[in-house]
């Protein structure tokens, strides 16, 4: 609203008090007396009914003052200047707190890289190994291999063994993969355990891994011969074909599919060590060593990006953070002005509309008293000629003190500088997360 107060029309309200009329009335009854030094009921009737107004207008700027100074008071921001430099220090402190912390755990890591090369170095060097260990294929490929040779040898085994079964295919497919278990089995730890240690450098030890292979074949021959005599007794019908296939050891087989369980066999253990020796590095403890080292490589790299990404969060968040509460306090340095004007535009305003008050009152008393003087012959008293004052308490002032612009200025600068610390710090730290390659060359030259 333009004008919150009521504007009172004084010819309507004289009209209302008939004041003329019973100015006239007075005047002829000579009242008030000459020697009356208070109002009369005529002018304590225009007194009241002014004050009534007043009494309006005061609770209408009361209310109205306390929005003001409550929209003051929601200014946090400029309440609490002095606020803004310590929590800028906090979020600098805070941030290179995270950084040492960071750099701790990126230490540790790099500590273990450093102990991993001189365990790769001092195995290499005491193996005489200049080369990177071999890639592998993942473990569950390994083991889907020896399974699918396992799951073959033991389908085309239960088609050659069924026959003569008292169990016909179940027993068949029962003794084939047992035969398939033992063959795949002891031809995949011999391929694992015994195979890798040719490449030893303990010449003992590599004749003694020639030595197991050579009886590993030869016991692998034996055992796929012996399941294909098992096979040929149980098609003569032979009573207990197991210890006759051991006495039928020594000759020839009877049979062409027994010639070719013996072949099948043969075939899957080879290929069951095949894949057991290329589960790992060939030469004996290398791929464990290597795989330690490149573990911990891969650890110190994911260090460094989670080290990396966490700090430029918490930068971007802290800077969005600064950003922010700068804006907002220019916003609500704004709003303050806005709102200081407004309070004091209100608060003339009132003071104005005191004075009109006290105009219209005057008025008022003036038209009754120049009735009364019409028509009396006595004088009329002295307060006729006084001029009538509203008695009230002015508005208060608004509540703070003003904000000087320096203080504004110190605080948008403490912000400036909390984004440039950070900012500062974030790029400090960033140059101290020592990359791999610098890491590796570095260890390397020392």
């Amino acid at each position: 609203m333009d004008d919150p107060f009521i504007q009172l029309d004084r010819d309507a309200l004289a009209r209302e008090l008939r004041l003329r009329e019973r100015g006239g009335e007075q005047g002829t009854l000579e009242l008030p007396p000459s020697t009356a030094q208070a109002p009369d009921s005529v002018e304590a009737d225009v007194e009241v009914r002014i004050r009534d107004h007043f009494k309006r207008a005061q609770i209408d700027a009361a209310n109205a003052i306390r929005t003001y100074d409550s929209r003051l008071g929601g200014l946090e921001l400029l309440a609490n200047l002095s606020s803004i430099r310590t929590q800028a220090s906090v979020a600098v402190g805070d941030f290179k707190t995270e950084v040492i912390n960071r750099r701790g755990r990126l230490s540790t890591r790099r500590d273990a890289i450093r102990d991993s090369y001189e365990e790769l170095r001092d195995f290499r060097r005491e193996n005489g190994l200049r080369r990177p260990a071999h890639d592998v294929p993942p473990d569950v490929v390994t083991i889907g291999s020896m399974l699918v040779f396992w799951l073959l040898e033991t389908i085309l085994n239960s088609m050659f063994l069924r026959l003569g079964d008292d169990m016909g295919w179940i027993g068949g497919v029962f003794a084939a993969a047992a035969v398939g278990a033992i063959n795949v089995g002891i031809a995949a730890a011999v391929g694992r355990k015994v195979w890798p240690l040719v490449h030893h450098r303990s010449v003992p030890m590599r004749a003694l891994a020639w030595t197991g292979i050579t009886a590993w074949l030869v016991l692998t021959v034996v055992w796929n011969l012996l399941a294909g005599h098992y096979r040929d007794a149980k098609a003569l019908g032979i009573e207990s074909p197991e210890t006759a296939a051991l006495g039928m050891l020594t000759s020839s087989l009877d049979s062409l599919y027994s010639y070719g369980l013996l072949g099948l066999g043969l075939v899957f253990a080879i290929g069951a060590a095949m894949a057991a020796y290329k589960m790992d590095d060939p030469f004996p403890g290398y791929g464990p060593v290597w795989r330690r080292h490149a573990g911990r490589c891969e650890d110190y790299v994911a260090g460094v990006e989670d080290a990396s990404a966490e700090l430029l969060h918490i930068r971007d968040e802290a800077i969005g953070e600064a950003t922010d509460v700068r804006l907002e306090l220019g916003r609500q340095l704004s709003q303050r002005h806005q709102i200081l004007a407004a309070r004091d535009a209100f608060r003339r305003r009132y003071e104005e509309y005191v004075e009109q008050l006290e105009a219209t009152g005057n008025a008022l008393l003036q038209e009754y008293r120049s009735a009364n003087r019409a028509s009396r012959t006595t004088p009329e008293p002295v307060h006729f000629d006084q001029i009538w004052k509203l008695t009230y308490e002015p508005l208060p002032p608004a509540p703070g003190e003003d904000i000087p612009r320096s203080a504004i200025d110190a605080a948008e600068h403490d912000l400036e500088a909390t984004v440039s610390h950070i900012a500062r710090a974030f790029d400090e730290a960033i140059d101290s997360f020592e990359p791999l390659d610098d890491l590796k060359r570095r260890i390397e030259d020392g």
